[in-house]
């Protein structure tokens, strides 16, 4: 049975359901390329989910006999997948039968590494190129630079209401109206999830209300961990996640921290987990291959396979955050600290970030072992109070900090700097000096001798400043501070 979503999809921009002001400025800009080139040759739409911004395109694509290249940003996201799409944005047709338009879908999850080489390829164009994202301002700056937004408002339940009563009346069917009514409240401005749960209600009415249950357009974790380990139906389970604002790397993890306390036996927690072993084993090759259209297989195996792993407990359930997420979250701190240390490892001692972390590890066992090699290092390194204590512990940091300040000063009194940089002395130019105020002198010959007096006296003490200029204490390096 073909979707409703696309039986039921606008054929013209008239049909695209309470966006007029967006219309208006997309039929302007898709003008503008019979007559040439618009100045941006992109545009994004923006806007909730089931708001009407791919049905838009195709709508647009229909009146104006385009043909769509399309490509979903969020399932192939690097920008060597896209580039072979984009090259058609460039490239006419070698017939020059139909022109293309080109839709890229959920540009709000495309890898930030591709977006400015994707900027400029639409610098290239020579066909229009549609955008849309549900959150504009994720998508990359690179990109949000060379597109006009077109905003595209949410849909009220009136207009769901509308689109609803239309399509029950072109199947012919009867559904009650607090059925219709409920399914467009339930949506939240979603046109697109209202017409897939009114095809479901009416296909089984006796189980609407039961189908309506799970739609939830502002769903927490917690509300989606419960339908999770509450469900034995996999269906049920796996629309669980569906609009939960959490990334399935950190759903996973929050699956996988409550299968213990879900489930009594062991068969029942080693079944829950291999189901999640599987899910992070699509999400490890999305990420290493870039094809995240695996996703779709993680999500399949973290809440369709858990949810059948074992017998439900029931009455209440209590979920309980990653101690993971916990973990990081209480060492943050520590970790800008670690990286502080790092940074200034690769600057002082010229190395790669890798090199540093091993360095770091040495200077660890020296500061807790040789506090006068220590003092040396954290001198040269300008160690703060609190990367002393991460290197040495806080009950070492006090000594080695005392034997900081004595090398500072034994250094101050070899004439060691310490600093990488050394001011120079400033430049006199004292014969233009002289020249002006000799112009301004006109008073007789002792003002004339009094001004060659000053030159002598200013030429005398340049000659003393290139004098200190050369005897400028010399830099200091490590292996100063180490043999001292």
């Amino acid at each position: 049975m073909l979707p409703w979503t696309e039986k039921y999809r606008p054929k013209r921009l008239s049909e695209i359901v309470n966006q007029k002001q967006a219309l208006i400025k997309i039929e302007n800009w898709i003008k503008q390329w019979s007559h040439g080139m618009p100045k941006k040759k992109a545009l994004l739409l923006a806007g909730p989910p089931g708001s009407g911004k791919t049905s838009t395109v195709y709508a647009l694509a229909n009146e104006y006999k385009f043909e769509v290249i399309e490509l979903n940003a969020s399932d192939e996201r690097t920008f060597e997948k896209i580039r072979r799409y984009l090259d058609a944005a460039y490239t006419l047709d070698v017939f020059g039968r139909r022109r293309k338009l080109i839709f890229l879908d959920e540009v709000d999850n495309m890898e930030p590494s591709g977006a400015y080489e994707i900027a400029k390829l639409i610098g290239k164009a020579r066909n229009p190129i549609i955008m849309s994202a549900n959150k504009y301002w994720k998508v990359p700056m690179d990109i949000r630079n060379k597109v006009e937004i077109v905003e595209y408002k949410r849909l009220t339940q009136r207009d769901i209401e509308s689109a609803l009563w239309r399509i029950v009346k072109a199947e012919g069917l009867f559904a009650p109206k607090e059925i219709i009514k409920e399914i467009a409240k339930r949506a939240n401005g979603d046109l697109r999830a209202a017409i897939n749960d009114l095809q479901s209600a009416v296909v089984s009415i006796e189980d609407a209300k039961q189908i309506l249950v799970y739609r939830d357009s502002e769903r927490s974790i917690f509300q989606a961990l419960g339908m999770i380990f509450g469900s034995d139906n996999v269906k049920r389970a796996k629309m669980a996640l569906m609009n939960v604002d959490n990334t399935p790397d950190e759903v996973l993890l929050w699956i996988e921290e409550n299968i213990p306390y879900m489930y009594s036996t062991p068969e029942e927690i080693a079944k829950a987990y291999d189901a999640i072993s599987r899910a992070d084993i699509y999400l490890g090759r999305a990420t290493t291959t870039g094809n995240y259209g695996l996703w779709k297989y993680a999500i399949d195996m973290m809440t369709g396979g858990v949810a059948v792993a074992g017998t439900k407990k029931r009455g209440f359930l209590k979920f309980y955050p990653p101690k993971t997420l916990r973990m990081l979250k209480d060492t943050k701190e520590e970790r800008g600290i670690r990286d502080s240390i790092i940074r200034k490892i690769m600057k002082q001692m010229h190395m790669s970030k890798l090199e540093a972390i091993e360095t770091m590890q040495i200077f660890k066992s020296i500061f807790e072992n040789n506090l006068d090699a220590a003092a040396h290092i954290a001198v040269f390194l300008d160690l703060g109070d609190k990367e002393l204590e991460f290197l040495a512990g806080k009950e070492k940091a006090p000594t080695i900090k005392g034997k900081m300040l004595a090398i500072h000063r034994k250094l101050r009194k070899e004439g060691i700097e310490i600093k990488a940089e050394v001011e120079e002395v400033p430049k006199i130019e004292e014969e233009e000096m002289v020249e002006e105020e000799l112009k301004e002198k006109e008073k007789g010959e002792e003002e004339i001798e009094e001004a060659e007096e000053e030159v002598k006296e200013k030429e005398k003490a340049k000659e003393e400043k290139v004098e200190e200029k050369e005897k400028k204490p010399k830099q200091a390096t490590l292996f100063d501070f180490i043999k001292k």
